[in-house]
């Protein structure tokens, strides 16, 4: 892939990518990650309220799980 960038751009890239500990490929490929899981992450709705028993009973198993014996 070809991406054609501004110099200034470009330069503010390595020093990030410097500051962090990567290579330029490793940084923008890092930020491309997080920029789409951000976007999936807008898309998500909120959970619909739960009844009491229901949670409850969540709760419960997360307990046995904890210690099934």
């Amino acid at each position: 892939m070809t991406v054609t960038l501004d110099p200034s751009t470009l330069a503010d890239i390595d020093a990030d990518a410097r500051q962090a500990g990567l290579n330029r490929s490793e940084f923008v490929e890092r930020a491309l990650r997080r920029e789409h899981y951000r976007r999936l992450l807008e898309q998500v709705r909120a959970p619909e309220p739960m009844e009491h028993r229901d949670e409850q009973r969540l709760r419960d198993l997360l307990v046995w799980q904890q210690n099934p014996s």
